[in-house]
């Protein structure tokens, strides 16, 4: 009898000892999970006035119940070198990510797209595999040809190979996906259709829209116009795929990656604002700069025209938002950079890019222990470490970040090791999908 007692004060003890260990990890029920959101060119200075206006409730929520602020970004912003940056915490020169293409051409004399092949240090969810955990990945920048991982690997050729009306379509499908066994399920429901994407989105038709506000002789002289639908009908497919996946998989990481706000904001002063305002901006800049309160009535103007597509981008987070259930989850939402207006040539400019200093993107961070208010100082290479600092991993000796413990009401046990690559496959190629992301590139004015 006296044993048994003995036997059951053993079992209470432990499970105290446990209950108490709990409590380290707010609402923890197993292991927390970090979903990392990536919206390519997402942009305070667009989302503030419409937050004013009462068109971005979600967005407004975030900014009072979440931490939020600016993410500083490199210059110049390219997205290749600062979502491999964001995803490693590397410096360019470490991870070998530093511009659209190659540095050296092919035996062809051609200079190709940069690849996953070309990444030099261990990504993310390469860091989770060594370390047991399972990672969902969708279209991230440069994960074309996906590489293994325990998990699931849907490269930024899927889409692409979605919408394709190639007579090899199915097998860049299984080329673009890890495990390739998995790329006849994930196209299954799957509904590229544009017109109907539109109507699902709540977008305009912007190439019509550019027709109704500009002359045709101008517009003939932007392709990005052209691109416009495939672009909306790729995202629709990353969307999708993203939601299921999102329901359907265990995860310790899940990461996706959206581009249209970048895509949409490129056109949007060219070719979506009447050249009567472009003119009165240019007249406004003849001393160099532009004026703050001109500057001001142009963001609102842009704000306006890009509504949509962020209040798409609302519809989007609730989704994984509501999805999330009672998970750990933590939510990290960033972007790569944001836009501003400067002066060239006595003609004011729209871009990330040409200036002496990218304008910053914007950071996110979602869920229990998090304090909210406004995020200081954090940079793109801060992503990584505090991804690894969530999940309770030891960090990368190499990163040039370091976690943003301050969000937290919170501390992990964090100590260091030198993650290593993995050995890296070449799944096949996609001439022709690579042949579509320069063209698209060209259009957008990223490379000649």
């Amino acid at each position: 009898m006296r044993t048994r007692i003995v036997f059951l004060l053993v079992l209470a003890l432990a499970a105290f000892q446990v209950s108490c260990r709990r409590q380290d990890a707010p609402g923890s029920k197993g292991r927390p999970v970090v979903v990392l959101l990536g919206l390519d060119g997402a942009d305070w200075s667009l989302i503030d006035p419409l937050i004013a206006q009462g068109r971005l409730p979600l967005f407004k929520e975030m900014k009072e119940t979440a931490a939020w602020g600016a993410l500083r970004t490199i210059t110049p912003a390219k997205s290749p070198v600062v979502w491999t940056t964001i995803a490693t915490g590397k410096t360019r020169q470490k991870h070998g990510i530093d511009d659209f293409r190659r540095s050296k051409p092919n035996s062809k004399g051609k200079y190709p797209i940069v690849s996953s092949l070309d990444i030099r240090e261990p990504l993310l969810w390469e860091m989770l595999e060594g370390r047991g955990r399972r990672s969902v990945l969708v279209n991230w920048y440069v994960s074309f040809p996906p590489q293994p991982f325990s998990g699931m690997n849907v490269s930024d050729y899927f889409a692409d190979s979605v919408i394709s009306r190639s007579p090899d379509r199915e097998k860049h499908l299984l080329q673009s996906v890890f495990p390739p066994e998995r790329a006849a399920g994930l196209v299954k429901g799957l509904d590229s259709d544009y017109r109907r994407a539109l109507k699902r989105t709540g977008l305009p038709d912007y190439p019509a829209l550019a027709e109704e506000i500009g002359d045709a002789g101008r517009l003939a002289d932007l392709p990005v116009l052209h691109e416009i639908p495939d672009m909306v009908r790729r995202e629709e497919v990353v969307t999708e795929t993203a939601a299921r996946l999102f329901r359907t998989e265990k995860f310790d990481l899940f990461a996706a990656y959206y581009k249209l706000p970048d895509e949409v904001q490129h056109i949007a002063y060219i070719a979506l604002l009447e050249e009567s305002f472009r003119r009165t901006m240019d007249l406004a800049a003849r001393g160099g700069a532009l004026p703050d309160d001109m500057a001001e009535k142009a963001h609102a103007r842009i704000a306006d025209v890009v509504c949509p597509v962020y209040q798409n981008l609302e519809r989007i987070l609730r989704g994984y938002f509501e999805a999330a259930g009672g998970r750990e989850t933590y939510f990290i939402i960033v972007s790569d950079h944001g836009f501003s207006f400067f002066v060239r040539d006595g003609r004011v400019r729209y871009n990330h890019i040409g200036q002496e200093k990218a304008p910053d993107g914007i950071l996110i961070v979602r869920g229990p222990g998090v304090k909210p208010g406004k995020i200081k100082l954090a940079r793109v290479y801060d992503i990584a470490p505090t991804v690894l600092y969530l999940l309770g991993l030891p960090l990368d000796r190499g990163m040039d970040g370091k976690p943003l413990h301050r969000l937290f009401t919170f501390k992990r046990e964090s100590g260091y090791v030198a993650y290593r690559k993995g050995k890296m496959k070449a799944q096949g190629d996609n001439s022709e999908a690579e042949e579509r992301k320069l063209q698209e590139l060209k259009a957008l004015g990223y490379i000649n």
